[in-house]
């Protein structure tokens, strides 16, 4: 469980690799493994061939983080968490460090398992240092998952964490280029949802003066302004969101899933009206 200033009380257990024996393959048993995961991808990753040649890989070499994480993956893609989530452990008890990370990802931007995400962020910090998963810190992830847990003075905590280690680790960037648009975004939707208005158009522009036509960014940017009574400006914002509706959020898994507060995508009735 987490408690609501972030704390674990059931954190991912440490595995001693140490003491851990690899199991050794043949070359034999190495090509194998090659030509089943071969097969696999030949058979198309959302197939039940692809599942099939990936465990008779994982016969060979049950302890291969990379084989269980390439059996979770197409499953999380195809919304079938459920199913996938055991795989993805067993990928994060044979190689935490290089999967912990992404098991915290997946639960928060797929399986939308937000506590637990958080968990196994924090400990991948506490294990391994502040870090990045699929383009973003570590900190970026704890605080989406925060906003979605309404907890939005963590989020703002987490989000401003990634802003400094991003400011940090490229010192030599201008400040909207050193923080990704989408912290400055989602740092932007924290401080809105703290009724801290001001600041939060500050953000969306930081976020604009990057991706100067996202839409989702100027959406929320106008609810700021009318909550500042500005009403003229707050109009002319909203126009244009919609005027710029195609230009939202372009992670690469907005292919798989809605990201938090991703106004205009196709799931949403704001994104097929007009305005």
């Amino acid at each position: 469980m987490i408690s609501c200033k972030g704390e674990t009380s059931d954190a991912v257990p440490e595995v001693d690799t140490a003491k851990r024996v690899s199991i050794k393959v043949s070359q034999e048993g190495l090509v194998k493994i090659d030509t089943y995961f071969k097969k696999a991808w030949d058979s198309g990753m959302y197939s039940s061939k692809y599942q099939t040649y990936i465990d008779s890989a994982l016969m060979i070499k049950p302890d291969s983080a990379y084989l269980w994480q390439q059996k979770a993956m197409p499953l999380y893609k195809a919304r079938k968490y459920s199913l996938g989530k055991p795989f993805l452990k067993k990928a994060v008890e044979y190689d935490a460090k290089g999967n912990l990370e992404y098991s915290g990802f997946m639960k928060c931007i797929f399986s939308k398992e937000y506590e637990e995400s958080i968990i196994e962020l924090l400990e991948a910090k506490k294990r391994f240092g502040d870090g990045y998963v699929m383009d973003h810190t570590y900190n970026f992830y704890i605080g989406l998952n925060h906003l979605q847990l309404n907890q939005f003075e963590k989020a703002k905590e987490f989000l401003s964490k990634s802003k400094k280690q991003q400011f940090l680790d490229f010192p030599n960037d201008a400040p909207e280029e050193a923080c990704h648009y989408l912290d400055w975004f989602y740092l932007g939707i924290a401080e809105h949802e703290l009724g801290n208005y001001e600041e939060a158009v500050l953000c969306f522009d930081m976020s604009l003066m990057v991706y100067t036509n996202f839409g989702d960014a100027m959406y929320y940017k106008a609810y700021s302004q009318l909550s500042l009574s500005l009403d003229d400006a707050a109009q002319n914002t909203y126009e244009l969101a919609f005027e710029n509706k195609l230009n939202t959020i372009n992670e690469d898994n907005v292919f798989y899933e809605v990201y938090p507060y991703q106004i205009f995508h196709k799931l949403s009735p704001i994104a097929r009206s007009k305005k």
